[in-house]
């Protein structure tokens, strides 16, 4: 036990919190391709890859944001990464339908 416990100290910190973002990520993403089996969709390799770079990147924006501007806890922030990896497909459709909502307001304006 003490040579884990050992081996686990000489890991620096940084690479410590990468493995946790990440592996926040991928259980967001292994979350969204259950509930998307249970929905009848068929998963294969090249859709788990693509919503695995999907959910990777809105879980930064995600980290950054929650990270940099609000200082909230790291466990917190990797949770908060999870969920919004997880919920990538929703926040694409609500950002696609404001952005249609913007240029159909500019729209009548012009």
């Amino acid at each position: 036990m003490k040579i884990i416990y050992s081996f686990l100290r000489s890991i620096p910190k940084e690479v410590i919190e990468v493995l946790s973002f990440l592996s926040a990520v991928m259980i967001g993403s292994g979350y969204k391709m259950i509930k998307k089996n249970e929905s009848g969709i068929k998963i294969t390799l090249k859709r788990m890859v693509v919503e695995a770079f999907a959910s990777f990147f809105i879980a930064l924006v995600v980290f950054a944001v929650f990270t940099q501007f609000l200082h909230f806890n790291t466990f917190f922030t990797y949770m908060m990464c999870s969920l919004a990896g997880s919920m990538d497909s929703l926040i694409h459709k609500k950002l696609e339908a404001a952005v249609d909502v913007a240029f159909n307001i500019y729209k009548k304006k012009v």
